[in-house]
């Protein structure tokens, strides 16, 4: 998955796993545009699968991560290594997560259990 930041220009970033994300680890990986190629600012390894991301729409340094566990993860790309908070609200994969339209504060996601939650 690959997302543009809504707060600049030229920043993306991307959620990869290995194997499918059926089996390895995954990354998160903040890169700029500086044409004509793309710079590797930062990168996260995680031991779950990344299916999507969603940069917030309320603080430019925050984005949120659909893994699989049943988790979904925030993190500030200010800080390295860890993520700043994780939500462990499902039984299955976490395949995809959105911001709000409505709302800026909530994102919803859904999962491979069926459920989608806000």
């Amino acid at each position: 998955t690959i997302q543009w930041s809504p707060f600049h220009t030229g920043h993306l970033a991307l959620a990869s796993s290995a194997n499918y994300a059926l089996v390895g680890n995954s990354h998160l990986h903040l890169v700029s545009l500086v044409p004509p190629t793309l710079q590797l600012d930062k990168a996260y390894d995680t031991q779950d699968g990344l299916y999507d991301l969603a940069w917030s729409e309320v603080h430019e340094n925050q984005l949120e991560t659909a893994s699989g566990y049943g988790s979904i993860k925030l993190w500030d790309i200010m800080l390295n290594d860890l993520p700043i908070r994780a939500w462990h609200e499902n039984s299955r994969e976490v395949f995809s997560v959105d911001g709000s339209n409505l709302d800026k504060e909530f994102f919803i996601s859904s999962s491979w259990d069926g459920t989608a939650k806000l």
